[in-house]
């Protein structure tokens, strides 16, 4: 009989941040650092244009005091304006925004004019028609009945909805009700926002803490903070119920919960250039600005003659972990892997469908493109969140 993987989040303090963590089996599979007063993705402010940049096509707006996103040009055409204005978007204007993107290195955060608001079970659409079902949703069936339901709650007004994957198993009244519910917020943002002042937070992004270590809220999840306004925020969300996730408050001063779950040790290993692999062999990860690169050495591994089953094996093991670290590390964008040369085309293939295989499991879109004729991996991952070095870096200077 194969045990079942035990799932924990961990929420707690760390060098005067949030610390929210994924443990599987107690080894962590994301770490998130979160400052207080972070940009939330989601939240909604009253920016001022700060100035156009023609030939990107592209305004700069401030949001707040010294925070200025990137709003595009091309992919917003239609402007909320929160005072008259006549003519295009022009410096000085005033207008509704929503942060739709946080700041990934150097870049700004990226700012939107479609208003999205999202739920346990759905994304409201404000002011676009489109009706989108999560790919995780496999059943035909039900995908069917769920593009009706979103015609039926959308038809009357110039919204949409994508149903995210909860949706599959959520009775269609409670899908109802939330549409319902967040259209009366969309309705309410609409109407107010413009009697408020410029940089005015107009709307803040429900707190979900699962989010940022993509997790879902099951029964089988249990959820550990010492921070008592996290558990009680949590106790208010989720509740009590039979699919509810298992939150717990930690009290015991003594022994900090950071020590508890060893997570100084982990991130230390999460943040190391060099990774161990149980065969001997290791991985060496080194991020640049333009990609990232990770190599695979035989290191200490036993091999005393070239053998293709040993490479081959070696490669596998490999191919694991680097799935597993470029998770860990929420690295993204270009990603290069220098396998261990293997003669046989059959080995090849192998090796990478295994790593396609690999790849299906990241909640965040991980793409294998192909193996170069001088033997590299291309990978891609979709840009969310900052990677984790960049967070830790940002964290040292709270201290």
């Amino acid at each position: 009989m194969i045990q079942k993987m035990s799932k924990e989040v961990i929420i707690t303090h760390y060098k005067k941040q949030y610390l929210i963590a994924l443990l599987n089996d107690g080894k962590a599979a994301e770490i998130f650092i979160k400052a207080p007063d972070a940009l939330e993705i989601g939240d909604i402010y009253i920016g001022k244009v700060q100035n156009i940049v023609e030939n990107i096509q592209a305004a700069f707006v401030e949001i707040s005091p010294g925070i200025i996103g990137y709003y595009s040009l091309k992919a917003n055409p239609d402007h909320l304006f929160a005072r008259p204005s006549k003519g295009k978007l022009k410096a000085g204007d005033e207008i509704l925004v929503q942060v739709e993107r946080g700041s990934i290195k150097s870049k700004a955060p990226v700012l939107t004019s479609k208003i999205q608001l999202t739920g346990d079970n759905m994304v409201f659409l404000g002011n676009q028609k489109f009706i989108g079902i999560s790919k995780k949703i496999n059943e035909k069936d039900r995908r069917t009945e769920l593009k009706k339901l979103g015609q039926v709650l959308t038809h009357k007004s110039n919204t949409g909805i994508i149903f995210r994957t909860n949706s599959a198993k959520t009775a269609d009244q409670c899908l109802s009700d939330e549409y319902a519910a967040l259209l009366v917020d969309y309705n309410n943002i609409m109407s107010t926002f413009c009697s408020r002042i410029c940089f005015s937070k107009v709307y803040s992004a429900a707190s979900d803490w699962l989010k940022y270590v993509h997790t879902l809220p099951e029964s089988s999840l249990r959820i550990l903070t010492d921070i008592p306004e996290v558990y009680e925020n949590l106790g208010n969300r989720y509740g009590n119920g039979p699919d509810a996730p298992c939150c717990q408050l930690y009290k015991d001063e003594e022994y900090p919960l950071v020590k508890l779950k060893s997570m100084e040790t982990q991130l230390g290993r999460a943040l190391s250039k060099n990774v161990w692999l149980k065969s001997g062999a290791s991985l060496v990860i080194e991020p640049t600005e333009a990609l990232t690169a990770i190599d695979v050495n035989t290191s200490k591994a036993e091999i005393h003659k070239k053998n293709e089953e040993i490479f081959l094996q070696i490669n596998l093991e490999a191919a694991a972990e680097i799935c597993r670290q470029i998770r860990l590390r929420n690295l993204s964008g270009m990603i290069i892997v220098d396998f261990i040369n293997l003669s046989s085309k059959k080995a090849e293939e192998q090796l990478m469908t295994e790593l396609r295989k690999l790849s299906r499991q990241d909640p965040v879109q991980l793409n294998v493109i192909d193996m170069t004729p001088l033997g590299l991996v291309e990978m891609t991952r979709k840009r969310t969140y900052r990677p984790l070095y960049e967070q830790i870096k940002e964290a040292e200077t709270f201290e």
